[in-house]
């Protein structure tokens, strides 16, 4: 699916990290697959003439992303979209646009998990129950909260 409305995005932002693998290995494929949220991943095969077929098949497979504007957090918890999307799977989400470490962000997981990580003001003005964020280890201004979908 390559609609000229959902295919022209600007790169994102990135994170450069070097992990020396080895891609025999049996987990690369799970280690992919378990960041949820990775937009992009570049890899360096040095004195590498062709990329091997578990690697390939690893790297190469189709997936849809949209963007949408305007969605309210409530929205997340109607009992109709759980039911129609977070249950049966077909849905990651991640707000965009936000740094995690100075803005209000929330995430849905494929497992179904919710996840907030809000400013403390805005956490407190919700009344909510959770924890410093891993992102706010030093000064506390951040709260996060998970929920599983239910």
């Amino acid at each position: 699916m390559l609609s000229p409305k959902v295919w022209n995005f600007k790169p994102p932002q990135h994170h450069f990290s070097i992990e020396k693998r080895d891609y025999k290995k049996i987990d690369v494929p799970d280690v992919v697959t378990s960041h949820y949220f990775n937009h992009s991943v570049s890899l360096v095969l040095p004195d590498t003439v062709r990329i091997p077929d578990e690697l390939w098949t690893c790297i190469s497979d189709d997936s849809d992303y949209y963007r949408i504007n305007g969605l309210n957090v409530f929205e997340l918890i109607n009992k109709e979209f759980i039911e129609a999307f977070v249950k049966t799977g077909e849905l990651t989400l991640l707000s965009i646009g936000h740094k995690i470490d100075l803005d209000n962000s929330v995430a849905i997981t494929p497992s179904g998990h919710l996840i907030l990580s809000l400013l403390t003001e805005d956490f407190q003005k919700l009344g909510l129950e959770g924890k410093v964020s891993f992102f706010d280890r030093k000064v506390h201004t951040r709260r996060g909260k998970s929920q599983k979908g239910k």
